[in-house]
């Protein structure tokens, strides 16, 4: 067929390099088939001499290049770089060296495989999966790849459990030995919810002593939100004597200065003398579940706080603790335990005036 009618559209079917091509040529009203049968001899004319515009089959590049260009998208596009460095340093190894074009879903899969082989947890193999993923879809984008290899791979099932918290002691512990230097910072953490990346960048001009607040800007999801520090708080004090002694644009510029490095460095010191289990996220795990658990304050209020937008993450933060759920089971058994269960209800009478009524009913059929 060389001319063919599509909604309200004259197409041209053709062949260019052994492939068939579709092309719109001018809509029904305008163009009769002979007109249209005629732009379509054109078409093909210029095929045989080499004039159609036909785009030239572009080299296959190597996975290596899809990523260097996806890390200097990454280094402009997303706050957390390093992260993106580090995936990239994992996906290398296993992909370096090839096209992008020898790359399928099987190759995924084996990956998927050998990093869960080596006790890579799920929530790992997860992100560097979507980190793979997102640079196909952006390759595809900028031309360098035809298709997804990630697209319809099933992502690893990561169990919901509950976030772990830590214990008056525990912090209190980790707080008196931890250095100078890392105190306000557990301390600010701790109070206020803030991300490790909230705090870090967290400026003085951002602390309004006067009127009592932490102005958190630079956010995970890009919405700012304020946190209330009262008259008498202890971390009031804290940031106050910090501000005395710190010359720098930033609440905690001795970490601002230095790499993450050095504050995992101090903080896992910390944990270690004091012999408790935590991460730096933990310390916001512990003010979600504080608030929630401990003080029953309203969802909504501790979403403004730490700045949730989805309450189901929420939840996942402060999680009921196991003694909350023994004591509300505890209250249930009580009340059941008052009921008067063990006294036997005598049923005879009313079997034997049944039986009467029974032997009346037959009677009188």
């Amino acid at each position: 067929m060389a001319v063919f009618i599509k909604g309200n559209r004259w197409y041209s079917d053709h062949y260019v390099d052994g492939q068939r091509k579709r092309k719109s040529i001018g809509h029904i009203d305008k163009l009769t088939r002979t007109e249209a049968e005629k732009i379509h001899k054109v078409i093909v004319s210029e095929i045989v001499l080499g004039k159609y515009n036909i785009k030239p089959k572009k080299k296959p590049v190597l996975f290596d290049k899809l990523c260097e260009h996806y890390l200097d998208w990454a280094k402009t596009n997303h706050k957390a770089y390093w992260r993106d460095e580090q995936v990239a340093k994992v996906l290398l190894k296993e992909f370096a060296g090839k096209l992008v074009t020898q790359i399928n879903s099987w190759d995924v899969e084996r990956y998927k495989k050998e990093r869960k082989a080596l006790g890579r947890k799920p929530g790992t193999i997860n992100r560097e999966l979507t980190v793979l993923k997102r640079m196909f879809n952006l390759g595809f984008q900028w031309e360098l790849v035809n298709s997804n290899p990630v697209k319809g791979v099933k992502f690893m099932e990561v169990p919901k459990v509950p976030y772990h918290t830590l214990e008056d002691q525990e912090f209190e512990n980790m707080y008196k030995l931890a250095s100078e230097n890392l105190k306000p910072f557990l301390l600010c953490a701790y109070s206020t919810g803030l991300r490790r990346g909230e705090l870090l960048n967290l400026k003085w001009e951002s602390v309004d002593f006067i009127n009592g607040y932490i102005y958190v800007k630079e956010t995970k999801n890009n919405e700012a939100r304020a946190i209330p520090i009262n008259e008498m708080d202890l971390l009031k004090e804290k940031l106050i004597e910090l501000e005395d002694i710190n010359d720098g644009e930033y609440v905690f510029q001795y970490y601002k200065d230095r790499s993450l490095t050095t504050l995992y460095r101090d903080f896992w010191r910390a944990i270690k003398k004091a012999g408790v289990k935590s991460t730096i996220h933990t310390l916001r795990h512990t003010f979600a579940s504080n608030l929630v658990t401990r003080f029953k304050e309203d969802m909504i209020t501790v979403m403004e706080l730490t700045g949730h937008k989805d309450i189901r993450m929420l939840k996942r933060y402060s999680h009921t603790k196991e003694e909350f759920k023994k004591q509300a089971i505890s209250k249930l058994g009580n009340h059941i335990k008052s009921l008067d269960l063990d006294t036997t209800i005598d049923t005879s009478s009313d079997t034997s005036e049944s039986h009467k009524n029974s032997n009346h009913l037959s009677t009188i059929a």
